[in-house]
């Protein structure tokens, strides 16, 4: 099995989706004495708005980046990763994910899957858009979500 140095994980901050992904996560940075990082993208709320014929002001974004990095630091607190290696950027999640994984020259990357199917499968998937993009190694960890 390769050796994994770097690996960045993906996640939404959400307790719930990012349980099974942490977990692995965590456990393949231990058996490989591996650096983990984490990265979370925060869409732009602006784009939702201009669709719906609604002004958003750059306050919501504020707010989201404000809320997002008390999330983050409390998460790198409880699986210890250092505040260096917690990253936190404005824009679309496939492309965040993957410029951070070239960034940092991750060697694996770790993103949760929600196995949706229908009109979400059409409408795109991060986790599919980062597993055929990436230039490294892609796990994709189903995630759990409440019904």
């Amino acid at each position: 099995m390769k050796l994994y140095k770097n690996i960045l994980l993906a996640v939404e901050l959400e307790n719930t989706t990012d349980k099974a992904p942490i977990k692995r996560a965590l456990g393949l940075a231990k058996q490989f004495g591996a650096k983990l990082s984490i990265v979370h993208a925060i869409e732009h709320i602006s784009s939702y708005g201009a669709a719906y014929g609604v002004a958003v002001g750059a306050e919501i974004e504020e707010l989201l980046l404000e809320n997002a990095t008390k999330d983050m630091k409390k998460l790198g607190n409880r699986i210890d990763v250092a505040e260096t290696d917690q990253i936190l950027k404005f824009g679309p999640a496939k492309i965040v994910i993957l410029e951070e994984a070239k960034c940092m020259k991750a060697d694996l990357i770790i993103v949760g899957s929600h196995g949706r199917h229908g009109i979400r499968l059409l409408l795109g998937s991060t986790a599919n858009a980062v597993l055929h993009a990436a230039e490294c190694d892609v796990m994709a960890v189903r995630v759990e979500e409440l019904q």
